[in-house]
């Protein structure tokens, strides 16, 4: 079994990441890097500890479902005892900074540990995911009074969190929510309802609502929502008009409540600028995704060791199936897929940070014009990549993790099929990783949106300057397939721009060839500081390089033609 705290994730806290440069920029001058490090290893050490701790009650548990009673949720036990764990270390809402009593993570840090949580237990890792994002949202729109209100709770795990989008006719067309937000005075008050909600027993629900004087005007469209803080209890200690209408059944992860929320005349404190709660829900989204893309690398990890261990000890015609040559392939693939995922989804994280650490630097001031500017313009450069690189991260560890899990329970034959198999469970907790937080779908039209602004034009630049940077056998050759495969993707995206249904209907496949030079160049800067990893990465150009050049030519050969075409091959089924 991979360990918890895997090699992975020690490249980046050891080699990949500038964490120098991250917390003189975070810190000042004076911050004492060597002990900043060593604190993340500790941390990231605990983690894996308990994680470990928490895998056996997990597995053994895995059909105990959250219960309402009352109109109160509760969690199975082993979900209660997990997150006990976790906030007993204090590595709960560990984005908190330490003016509130947090710990203040980087974001990479932090996304490694919802990994280890959720290869643990996947129903647990929503729960803090969930908790975590919605203190950062808090912490970043909220005024200071709210803040210290809440973040110290969150930061300590008294309080959970909870985030209410989803209403039974608004799903990811969010310009159709309905739940309303009406004013009295300096008060503001709730009433909707709102289905699908993550951990919707806890107390603090981060609502998206429509504000009543602007809704006629409004209706429809994204304008005119706001973001509140709406607690189940009023500061009193009195119930807040916030109700738990039922608890849905689901085909996995059954420890993670999934709750219909109603809101009745709930008190509620707005968090961000008025009919500008898209934008502020917007980070939480992007956070949620990096979080469920963890999530999936997290099963995946779970699968691809069940998978491993099994074909490893059964023996089939004298022999440990593991070494069957079909098998063994198919085991390489699982480990490449699994890397790679990683390897995009840290890229994405330590930009991220990257940011963070600039704003820091500029925010406590005496930064020389020229500096500020020159840091200004990186974060900007930045926040382009960043805003495709999210997407493509969700989109491709949750579709990897679909396939590992499925594959995991091929490799174990029958027994894979068996109710009470690990890697089916895993499966069953899998699927909903493509489907929360915007379909794999919705993921790649949002990165066909963000590379029609240009901005795969900003990440292939930086693409081409790290291969550039790579010299030496066997990098030369394999940076030269990375840099055909760019070039391929670009003389095929020119084929989209005559028509945006062509585009819609080629987004995955642009998505798919785009992830696979991204992957391939950062498992490349990988190579060159882990030796081991030279076969991993020259086997992922070798092979993927070729997927490149198969989706780039079927995007430039085709045509709008292919919709209508789609149509007709639909219309057989249906006639027969």
């Amino acid at each position: 079994m991979a360990a918890y705290l895997n090699d992975g994730m020690l490249l980046y806290l050891d080699h990949l990441v500038d964490w120098d440069t991250y917390f003189r920029w975070r810190k000042g001058d004076d911050a004492d890097v060597p002990t900043e490090r060593e604190t993340l290893r500790v941390i990231c050490d605990t983690a894996a500890e308990i994680c470990a701790s928490i895998e056996p009650a997990a597995r053994a548990d895995w059909e105990e479902s959250a219960r309402l009673e009352n109109g109160e949720v509760r969690v199975p036990k082993h979900i209660a005892d997990g997150y006990e764990k976790l906030r007993e270390a204090g590595i709960v809402s560990f984005g908190v900074e330490e003016e509130y009593g947090g710990v203040a993570l980087p974001g990479l840090v932090g996304n490694w540990i919802l990994q280890m949580v959720a290869r643990a237990d996947a129903g647990l890792m929503t729960i803090v995911g969930l908790q975590a994002g919605v203190a950062l949202d808090i912490q970043k729109y909220a005024p200071e009074e709210l803040k210290r209100e809440w973040l110290p709770r969150f930061a300590t795990g008294e309080v959970q969190g909870a985030m209410d989008l989803t209403e039974p006719q608004a799903g990811s067309d969010l310009g159709a929510i309905t739940t309303i937000a009406r004013e009295d005075g300096d008060a503001t008050f709730l009433d909707g309802e709102k289905i699908f909600i993550t951990n919707g027993g806890c107390e603090v629900h981060l609502v998206l609502a429509r504000d009543a004087d602007t809704a006629e005007q409004s209706k429809g469209t994204t304008r005119g929502l706001s973001l509140f803080v709406c607690p189940r209890h009023l500061p009193d200690g009195t119930p807040n008009g916030v109700h738990v209408e039922r608890l849905e059944h689901k085909q996995g992860i059954h420890g993670s409540p999934t709750a219909a929320i109603r809101f009745s005349g709930a008190r509620a404190w707005r968090i961000g600028t008025k009919g500008e709660g898209f934008k502020a829900m917007l980070d939480l989204m992007n956070n949620a995704r990096l979080g469920v893309a963890a999530q999936g690398i997290g099963i995946g990890e779970a699968a691809l060791d069940e998978a491993l261990s099994y074909t490893r000890q059964r023996v089939q015609f004298g022999t440990p199936i593991g070494e069957q040559p079909l098998v063994k392939n198919m085991l390489a693939q699982m480990v490449l897929e699994l890397e790679a995922s990683r390897a995009l989804l840290y890229r994405c994280c330590a930009l991220l940070d990257r940011n963070d650490a600039i704003a820091a630097r500029l925010a406590r001031g005496g930064v020389p014009e020229a500096e500020a500017a020159e840091l200004e313009q990186m974060r900007e450069r930045n926040s382009t990549r960043v805003r495709l690189l999210t997407p493509l991260a969700k989109y491709m560890a949750t579709e990897t993790c679909d396939r590992l899990t499925r594959w995991a329970v091929q490799l174990h034959g029958g027994v894979g099929f068996m109710a009470e198999s690990v890697v089916g469970r895993l499966h069953d907790d899998g699927i909903i990783t493509t489907i929360y937080e915007g379909t794999s779908e919705i993921q790649v039209s949002f990165a066909l949106k963000e590379m029609s602004k240009g901005a795969l034009f900003v990440v292939f630049d930086e693409l081409r300057k790290e291969l550039d940077e790579l010299e030496g056998e066997p990098f030369d050759a394999l940076a030269e397939k990375v840099r055909t495969g760019i070039q391929q993707i670009l003389d095929a995206s020119s084929a989209l721009i005559q028509d945006f249904g062509y585009a819609l209907l080629s987004a995955r496949r642009l998505a798919d060839a785009a992830v696979d030079v991204i992957a391939a160049t950062e498992l490349l800067r990988q190579a060159r500081v882990d030796e081991r990893r030279v076969d991993l990465a020259t086997s992922w150009v070798n092979r993927r390089m070729l997927a490149v050049e198969m989706n780039t030519k079927r995007i430039a050969e085709g045509d709008v033609s292919r919709i209508d075409r789609c149509e007709r091959i639909i219309g057989v089924y249906e006639a027969s």
